[in-house]
């Protein structure tokens, strides 16, 4: 060893000068010096003295790693931190052998929504584009990366002001309107008058001075200057299926149900046009700049009106089906049109002629906009954000705003907890999420019916998903590519496991079929049949686990008609069963000592013995599902109360609970990496992701 690392360098402190020292004095700089801070009495002193610790080598890193086992957390906490970029062996082995989820805490929310996408808005300069469902999610266009989320319950109109600076977000049942600083995400003002409740739709001005708020029986207006309720019309106003104002806030037209568009002065609230000429209901309405002409979208044309007369001009047709959404460029000479058979039709708005037709990917687009002024237009499904290049008629960019539509079913993680893969009961994708960021990283697309679970293999390089379309696919994780599928199932999959050696998949569907799979030959050893509680009971298989001795099999139905059986791997014979225990989930311990099971009828973990079944202790609590770490001492449980729990499974001690969010945890939806720094939990169809804070 260098024994200058030992000596003072041109970071540490040292004290020079003619003064004598006190008596008995003794100043420490170099590797002893730090030695000297970390032994301190002064928690402020040994937690500054571990970053220098670091500068002297070998040594440094010893001591490091000593520093794990300090009598502080805020310690370990930061020593933790300060090692987990390290890549050599022996802070590898120092990190498996600490026990992180002693410290775990909320780090961050995957990014996405979790239902699909009711309004939006993109900003001036094409940069940014806001998206509203279960809250607002502002996201960088040129990236696809979320850049931060706003919370606001059920947002169903968005709008961004002409400087960009500012977005405007409402929300009906309440009536009520919020103004956000768009750079910072920071709340500016709520609106919300006493008597406003329940509008059907909102609209503000181009010029963003006003803002009208459209009820059943009544019109508001605001000045968005002022922030203040200028007057409320007692007009009735019917049904509208959307709305339109004009650029200085005086004009609004209002398209309905009953095929017709009213038009109506907002300085008096009377009805000043009725135009009449669609066949179906109006889905698009919008007023030009000059406020002279009105152009409408319905069945499968689009109309073009003089607003002071209420002359027909012209009238679009070429779509074949139902035009359901469109979007005007900023200089209004071009205007885009979708029709549900998945056509989209660029047009010249001054001639009607027809200037491209695109053919969109995907089932149902909700929303059109114009960016880039006219160079690109978006197109927003419920849940992918499509950027097309108007010159070419082709995607440039394509990225997904939305996590699953439903709870998330399952969740899997890479042995080092840097990816996160989850599907949704509601969609038939598989999405793999970076922990680090939050932000997804890929979709996979596959199966034709819901993914209900997920498993990998020990070394991370395979993953396995069983789906309501009766089969088991197997992925490429590295190459995010479908190698193969397993079909031999009659009904919906709910269920599946891997051994530790990754020799055998056992898969359980909802015919109380389950299925053990020999993975090298990608063929079926045997079928067992899941016992039912009664003749008249369904007895599908809803959780499985496999010994990591890859002997035993356990097995569990749903909660409401509750059976556990013990198998015998290796044979297919039962070894026990459990009725009447209500379980809906089921781990093993790493090793093979114990069954853990979990149920929110049962209220209660229960610990048994795997060989036996005996019950050795319980631990309180409603349990939605559950997970074990790798070293097999920590019970991670996902709560009825809204938390996630922590328990010593040898001592029975309550270790921590996890609390930050007002949400329930989903069947299934938890799991922890294998090296035991990340855990995750469904957020409703997002994912939430815990660990240990680095200190900075």
């Amino acid at each position: 060893m260098d024994k200058k690392q030992n000596q003072p360098k041109e970071y540490d402190v040292v004290f020079g000068g003619d003064n004598p020292l006190p008596l008995g004095g003794l100043v420490l700089g170099g590797l002893e010096g730090a030695k000297h801070r970390l032994s301190s009495n002064i928690l402020e002193e040994r937690i500054a003295a571990l970053s220098e610790v670091l500068n002297y080598g070998e040594p440094g890193l010893n001591l490091l790693i000593q520093a794990l086992k300090d009598e502080s957390e805020q310690v370990q906490n930061k020593a933790y931190s300060l090692l987990l970029s390290r890549d050599e062996q022996n802070v590898k082995e120092a990190l498996r052998q600490y026990k992180p989820w002693q410290f775990f805490e909320y780090l961050r929310t995957t990014s996405g929504h979790s239902h699909p996408v009711c309004c939006s808005a993109v900003s001036p300069d094409g940069q940014i584009l806001v998206t509203g469902a279960d809250g607002i999610k502002v996201w960088n266009l040129k990236t696809g990366k979320q850049l931060y989320s706003l919370s606001s319950p059920g947002p169903k109109y968005v709008s961004i002001s002409p400087d960009g600076e500012t977005l405007l977000s409402a929300f009906y049942e309440y009536g009520q309107m919020q103004l956000w600083n768009l750079k910072t995400g920071q709340l500016i003002q709520t609106l919300k008058p006493e008597d406003s409740r329940h509008s059907t739709s909102i609209m503000v001005s181009s010029d963003w001075q006003t803002v009208v708020g459209v009820k059943n029986k009544s019109i508001e207006i605001w000045n968005l200057k002022t922030k203040k309720l200028i007057r409320t019309l007692k007009v009735y106003c019917g049904k509208l299926s959307c709305i339109a104002l004009s650029s200085n806030g005086k004009i609004l037209a209002g398209g309905s149900f009953d095929n017709r568009i009213r038009v109506w002065d907002l300085n008096t609230g009377k009805e000043i046009q009725t135009l009449e000429g669609h066949v179906q209901s109006v889905c698009f309405l919008a007023i030009s700049p000059n406020n002279k002409i009105i152009v409408s979208c319905g069945e499968k044309s689009i109309k073009v009106w003089d607003l002071e007369t209420g002359k027909l001009i012209n009238t679009f047709i070429d779509h074949k089906r139902r035009i359901v959404s469109a979007a005007i460029s900023y200089d209004w000479q071009r205007i885009i049109s979708y029709s549900i058979d998945k056509s989209i039709v660029q047009w010249n708005l001054n001639t009607g002629q027809k200037l491209g037709t695109y053919q969109e990917t995907f089932e149902n687009v909700f929303f059109l906009l114009v960016t880039d002024k006219g160079q690109n237009f978006i197109t927003i499904s419920d849940r992918i954000v499509n950027i097309w290049d108007l010159h070419t008629a082709k995607i440039s960019d394509t990225f997904s705003v939305i996590g699953h539509l439903v709870s998330i079913s399952s969740l899997a993680l890479s042995p080092d907890g840097a990816t996160i893969y989850s599907c949704g009961g509601g969609d038939a994708t598989i999405k793999l999420w970076d922990s680090q960021t939050g932000d997804n990283i890929s979709t996979l697309f596959g199966h034709s019916a819901p993914v209900h679970c997920l498993v990998t293999k020990q070394d991370g390089s395979i993953l396995f998903s069983a789906s309501s379309d009766k089969t088991i696919k197997i992925w490429d994780v590295k190459n995010k590519q479908e190698i193969s599928t397993i079909v031999g199932h009659s009904n919906r999959i709910f269920s599946l496991d891997i051994s530790h050696n990754g020799k055998i998949l056992a898969s359980g569907d909802l015919d109380g079929n389950i299925q053990v799979w020999n993975l090298e030959t990608k063929k079926e050893i045997y079928t067992l049949q899941q016992k039912a509680y009664s003749d008249y009971s369904r007895n599908g298989v809803f959780s499985l686990a496999i010994s990591p001795d890859a002997k035993k099999l356990v097995s569990c139905t749903e909660r409401l008609y509750p059976v556990l059986q013990v198998w015998n791997l290796e044979t297919g014979e039962e070894i026990y069963s459990l009725t009447e225990v209500p379980v809906e989930s089921i781990k093993i311990s790493p090793n093979g000592q114990y069954l853990i099971t979990g149920g929110q009828n049962r209220n209660a973990i229960e610990v048994r013995d795997l060989q036996t079944g005996t019950q050795i202790r319980t631990f309180p609590g409603q349990i939605d599902c559950l997970t074990i770490s790798p070293d097999g001492e920590a019970i991670f449980v996902g709560s009825k109360d809204k938390s996630i729990q922590i328990w010593n499974l040898n001592t029975g001690e309550l270790v921590r609970s996890l609390k930050p969010h007002p949400f329930y945890y989903d069947r299934k939806a938890i799991a922890i990496s294998q090296n035991g720094q990340i855990l995750v939990s469904g957020k409703g169809g997002n994912i939430n992701i815990w660990g240990v804070r680095k200190v900075e």
